[in-house]
C-alpha cells in the first residue's frame, strides 16, 4: 500500500487543499527547472495568467511520454529472447506504461481545458509567444527529459517530482491571487473527459491536486530505484 495520499476521484474540500498546499514547501528545484522557470519569468512576465500555464502544460506532458515509449522498450527487450519472460515483470512494465500514458492524458485535458475557456474569454495568443517559444521549448525539453533518463531514470522521476510540486503551489497561487474566480462559472466541451468543476477557482485547484499526484507518482519512482 503506498504511503502517498492520492487525491484522484475523491470529493475534497478544494479550499482546504489550497490551504494545505500552500502550507506545506515547494520541493527543490535543481538548476535545469529554475533556468525553465526564469526563461518563463522573461517571456511571459512574473504574473500567474492562464494563458501562461497553457504553456507549461504544453511542456508537463513529455515527461510522462518518455516513461512510456522507455517502458514499451522494455516489454520488447523481456520478449525477444528464447526464454519465457516473467509475468509479474510484465506486470509491472504495463503499469508504468500505463502511469506514463494516464498522466499524459490528464495533463492533455489540463491544456485543452486551459485554452478553451482562454478562448471563451477572449483571449489572443501572438504567434511569437504561443507557437514558435512553445515549439522550440518543446523540441530541448523532449531531447533534455529523454536523455536524462537515459543517463539515470531516478534523475528523471526527481527532477519530474520537482516540477510537479512548482506547478501544484503555482496553480493554487493563482487561484487565491483570483478571488473573483470563485464567483465564476466555468464551462468547456472537455468536461466530457475531466471533473466538471462549478466554478473556474475550483477548476485551477483540482488541477493543482492533479499536479501534487503526479509529484506523489514521481516519488514513488524513485524510491523504486532505490
Amino acid at each position: 500500500m503506498s504511503k502517498y495520499e492520492y487525491t484522484i476521484g475523491k470529493e475534497l474540500d478544494l479550499k482546504q487543499e489550497q490551504a494545505k498546499t500552500l502550507a506545506a514547501p515547494v520541493l527543490p528545484s535543481n538548476f535545469i527547472l529554475k533556468s525553465m522557470y526564469a526563461f518563463f519569468d522573461l517571456i511571459y512576465g512574473r504574473k500567474r495568467t492562464l494563458q501562461k500555464f497553457i504553456v507549461l502544460e504544453i511542456l508537463a506532458r513529455y515527461p510522462y511520454w518518455v516513461w512510456e515509449m522507455a517502458g514499451y522498450r522494455m516489454l520488447s527487450m523481456c520478449y525477444s529472447t528464447t526464454s519465457c519472460p516473467a509475468v509479474q515483470r510484465t506486470k509491472e512494465i504495463l503499469k508504468f506504461i500505463d502511469l506514463g500514458r494516464t498522466s499524459q492524458d490528464n495533463e492533455q485535458w489540463h491544456l485543452f481545458l486551459l485554452a478553451d475557456i482562454c478562448y471563451r474569454r477572449g483571449y489572443r495568443f501572438g504567434w511569437f509567444h504561443y507557437y514558435l517559444v512553445p515549439k522550440i521549448l518543446v523540441l530541448l525539453y523532449r531531447i533534455l527529459t529523454k536523455l536524462i533518463y537515459m543517463m539515470n531514470a531516478s534523475w528523471s522521476f526527481a527532477m519530474n517530482a520537482a516540477f510537479e510540486s512548482h506547478a501544484e503551489h503555482q496553480y493554487m497561487l493563482m487561484s487565491r491571487e483570483n478571488p473573483d474566480w470563485d464567483k465564476e462559472l466555468v464551462d468547456s466541451t472537455y468536461f466530457e473527459y475531466y471533473p466538471r468543476q462549478r466554478s473556474l477557482g475550483d477548476l485551477v485547484r483540482r488541477i493543482a491536486l492533479d499536479e501534487r499526484d503526479h509529484m506523489n507518482h514521481s516519488l514513488e519512482e524513485v524510491e523504486k530505484c532505490k
